[in-house]
């Protein structure tokens, strides 16, 4: 009799399943682990935000305009001219023979002797300017031409007194051109005095002046001004010396040959004037 061969189809098949729920079992224990580490992980902080900086706002001022501010009237180196105060005048040119009117000289070349030929011609005076258009100034004026003919030197040395009319000079625009103008007349005394090698040695003369002259100024600075001046210094002299003898003009010897040498000089000078206390 046959034993009976048991079937083991089940227990087959559930050892076929096993690893299908071993592998289910492991999936879900991992998703419950994952689940209680994801509940236990403490939660990240919040990122700081960034700090605004609030940058000061730039304010747009409307630009400025700077116009050139005039210099002050005060500064000696700026503005228009003072033409007001105490004033010192110093003139250094030429001194150049002129005719006399009295006692007929002559400039020209004569027998026997040398022409007239030009000399140093000075000036150095002060004086008040009481406004614009008036100067009242003294000054010493000197000449040393060489008269010619017999005579090695010539020299007139002479003080005055002198007013002068100004006329400030304008532009066509009607604006101050810094250039003055002036027609002086002086009056005072002078002494001229000629030397000979030969006797009589030294003739000269005394008497009244009379000295116009033209000029005119530019002032480079407010209170300095440069300019030229032409003068005529005309002797009207009354007294007439030949060595030590001296008589009442006109003397025994004008008569010869000297008078021909008693000339008056012409002077043509650059001058210089500044202004020491200034008014306005």
């Amino acid at each position: 009799m046959t034993a009976a061969v048991p079937d083991h189809r089940p227990v087959r098949a559930s050892l076929s399943r096993a690893p299908a729920r071993l592998l289910a079992l492991g999936f879900v224990g991992a998703l419950s682990l994952a689940r209680v580490a994801h509940a236990q992980a403490p939660e990240p902080e919040p990122e700081p935000e960034p700090e605004l900086v609030h940058e000061p706002e730039l304010v747009h001022e409307p630009e400025l305009v700077h116009e050139p501010v005039p210099p002050p009237r005060e500064s000696p180196l700026y503005g228009p001219p003072y033409r007001r105060g105490l004033a010192l005048d110093v003139a250094v040119g030429v001194a150049l023979c002129q005719p006399a009117l009295l006692y007929a000289g002559t400039c020209g070349r004569r027998a026997g002797g040398v022409g007239p030929s030009p000399g140093l011609a000075l000036r150095l005076g002060g004086g008040w300017r009481f406004n614009p258009n008036w100067y009242l100034s003294g000054a010493w004026v000197r000449q040393a031409h060489r008269p010619g003919g017999s005579f090695a030197t010539g020299t007139a040395d002479a003080g005055m007194l002198a007013v002068r009319g100004i006329v400030p000079l304008a532009t066509r625009a009607g604006a101050d051109s810094r250039v003055d103008l002036g027609f002086e007349l002086g009056l005072g005394w002078s002494q001229r005095v000629l030397l000979r090698d030969v006797a009589p040695h030294r003739l000269s003369s005394t008497g009244a002046l009379v000295r116009p002259a033209l000029i005119v100024d530019g002032w480079i600075l407010a209170d300095f001004s440069v300019g030229v001046e032409f003068a005529t210094q005309l002797n009207f002299h009354w007294q007439h010396c030949v060595d030590d003898v001296c008589e009442a003009a006109p003397g025994a010897w004008v008569a010869s040959e000297l008078d021909r040498r008693w000339v008056d000089g012409f002077s043509i000078a650059l001058r210089m004037s500044g202004l020491v206390f200034p008014r306005f």
